[in-house]
């Protein structure tokens, strides 16, 4: 099921031991949807409407804004399960990710996604979802992918209810798929959260439990233990993920929130209220960019002023500046 090789929805074996990456997919007649690419295509159809504009092509911008519009309402109908969205439906079309399930009630990966596209925002779904993440997935080690774990196998699941609970697909803490969370916090504005989550998993903020941790202090590892785990905490295969790249897309372009757009570069932080700013050097088409960001007012989100070489700008976008130029850049959060 999408990013989730071990959450087989099309494969099927008796034989908990069998390799369900090798197994025969039964894909005709099934009835299997994710959640998770759902609200994939919600982010990615809304880019790829605002790509169209931006070339003239008004028809197919129309186009792509029905059929986003479309999945957008088809998830609120039939992917919210109260507290939380579904992870998916299976090969008979039942619900995976329920509180009618067993075991397995809710994932990361459906919440992540589908907060980062702001489904459900205005209805409170966005918030709902997140802190359900918060009360069921959360713990001291990162947010882990599935609570409860599984304790028996599920054929229909097949080969992530085979690992034992805390461990791997079964309810370990992926960190490449915690960023999607960080992210969905930011789309809320709850910066004190998304850094929160962001110093479970970085490497920089784990060195005093090296000796849990067991991996280098210096690079991300694909699985942490659990807290369903023998040992919660302890990690295993560093450098084999996709965390890096994931956060540092989340840390640069959502938290610190400087993001190139089409007419320059994008400045909304979501940070710690806490925080009195900070600095960034940005290289962004041929110009070098030196932002000093302040929070005075100490809020996380809310930019008041930029100030691009001593003049004030309208809004928060830093206008394209020349190739090879060195600019300096005011923003005053408020």
């Amino acid at each position: 099921a999408d990013w989730n090789d071990c959450l087989n929805l099309n494969c099927f074996s008796n034989d908990p031991n069998e390799s369900f990456q090798t197994t025969e997919n039964r894909s005709e007649g099934s009835k299997a949807e994710s959640l998770m690419i759902a609200g994939q295509f919600v982010i990615y159809g809304r880019d790829y409407e605002e790509l169209c504009r931006r070339m003239g092509l008004d028809a197919e911008a129309d186009r792509a804004r029905t059929h986003v519009n479309a999945m957008v309402e088809a998830v609120k109908a039939h992917g919210w399960d109260g507290e939380w969205f579904l992870r998916a439906y299976d090969y008979f079309g039942r619900k995976v990710g329920s509180h009618e399930n067993k075991e397995g009630k809710i994932f990361i990966e459906s919440q992540g996604w589908c907060t980062m596209a702001g489904i459900g925002l205005e209805e409170g779904m966005l918030e709902q979802s997140l802190d359900s993440v918060k009360k069921y997935l959360d713990c001291e080690h990162g947010i882990v992918l599935n609570n409860p774990a599984f304790t028996e196998y599920v054929m229909d699941y097949g080969e992530i209810s085979t690992y034992p609970a805390g461990y791997k697909e079964n309810a370990g803490i992926f960190a490449h798929n915690n960023p999607w969370v960080i992210i969905g916090e930011t789309v809320l504005g709850r910066g004190d959260r998304a850094w929160e989550y962001y110093q479970k998993i970085c490497p920089a903020y784990l060195e005093d439990k090296s000796d849990l941790h067991k991996v280098e202090p210096y690079v991300y590892c694909q699985m942490t233990a659990g807290k369903d785990a023998a040992r919660p905490g302890e990690a295993k295969n560093s450098w084999l993920t996709g965390t890096a790249a994931w956060n540092w897309y989340a840390i640069t372009q959502f938290i610190l929130g400087i993001r190139p757009g089409y007419d320059g570069l994008v400045v909304d932080p979501c940070i710690p209220a806490s925080w009195d700013g900070y600095e960034v050097s940005r290289r962004f088409r041929g110009a070098g960019y030196r932002i000093s960001v302040t929070n005075p007012a100490h809020v996380s989100r809310g930019v008041k002023q930029v100030i691009v070489n001593g003049t004030p700008v309208r809004g928060n976008v830093i206008p394209l500046c020349p190739e090879g130029s060195d600019n300096s850049v005011q923003v005053i959060l408020g």
